[in-house]
């Protein structure tokens, strides 16, 4: 009877389809799910020495972690700065991203004059490392521009266009892949719809306002609430500009978490009060995500 079961088809598809899954399963349970729920805990521990066996554990601590949290927040003023690093980096780098990318992949959309070229610079930075379009990116604003422009100083050596500068590349490096995808959606609209439109007497703005963005929102709305969702997390490759060493005015809620977690290492005391710190920080991140997703798909442009 045994032998009869495993020798079914649907049965042996089945037992196939598990052991594919089994091994990422797995690993979602260990390094997801396990690490989530160990974090969770330590939100509401801290970790202390026995002084008599010389041995550490955690303890319940309480809500003593927010308490000292919030004291820290109002005794160091980098965290401030960082909020508001990651708030104005993700306002340019969402509406000026997303609005230039929009604009360039029309342009490749509608096939103008050198649309294949310019699809491919746009998109060329997105495959290569971060270490390498750092370096090169480094260069041109320290160098070649100033030379250029006549400047004295590079825009990245200048404090005042420094933040300016690692944001613009930001917004530069981010082009590649919302123009791969806006440019995909785009050219997935049926071209009957379009030639209706211009029969109809529908100029480009109408075309583009009343037609091709409806039918592309979705696409859109993908990468505004992913964007939002990362607000606390981006840390605008910071560390590929400066390493763990970048001064406090120009560092994000990203950098400085991250910053943080490398300092502590194998430090045990400091894992709670960072796990306190991505709590709290996910009580924000998640309603606001949520909300805003609902938000755009009540109010935002319908292709019906």
């Amino acid at each position: 009877m045994k032998k009869a079961f495993f020798k079914d088809k649907k049965t042996q598809d089945v037992i196939f389809c598990l052991l594919i899954l089994a091994i990422p399963m797995i690993q979602f349970a260990i390094f997801y799910v396990g690490v989530n729920i160990t974090s969770f805990a330590m939100v509401f521990q801290r970790y202390e020495v026995d002084p008599i066996t010389n041995r550490g554990s955690y303890v319940f601590n309480g809500l003593n972690n927010f308490k000292d949290m919030f004291a820290e927040i109002k005794n160091e003023g980098v965290f401030g700065i960082a909020l508001g690093n990651s708030l104005l980096a993700f306002v340019m780098i969402t509406l000026v991203g997303i609005t230039f990318a929009l604009i360039f992949s029309l342009y490749i959309f509608k096939k103008f004059p050198g649309a294949g070229i310019f699809r491919i610079l746009l998109f060329a930075p997105s495959i290569l490392s971060a270490a390498v379009t750092v370096t090169i990116y480094r260069y041109f604003v320290d160098g070649a521009l100033p030379a250029l422009l006549g400047l004295d100083q590079g825009l990245f050596s200048n404090p005042s266009t420094k933040l300016g500068t690692i944001i613009f590349y930001n917004i530069w490096i981010g082009f590649g892949t919302q123009i791969l995808m806006y440019s995909g959606a785009m050219n997935g609209i049926e071209p009957s719809i379009t030639e209706a439109a211009k029969l109809d007497g529908a100029n480009p703005f109408v075309e583009f306002f009343c037609i091709i963005l409806p039918l592309i929102f979705p696409t859109i709305q993908t990468f505004l609430v992913t964007g939002i969702a990362g607000i606390f997390i981006n840390q605008i490759n910071l560390v590929a500009f400066e390493g763990l060493g970048a001064e406090g005015k120009y560092m994000t809620i990203g950098y400085y978490l991250f910053k943080d977690t490398q300092a502590a290492g194998t430090t045990q005391y400091a894992y709670p009060r960072l796990a306190t710190y991505g709590a709290s920080l996910t009580l924000i991140a998640a309603p606001l995500t949520l909300g805003t997703r609902w938000l755009l798909e009540k109010f935002g442009p319908s292709a019906e």
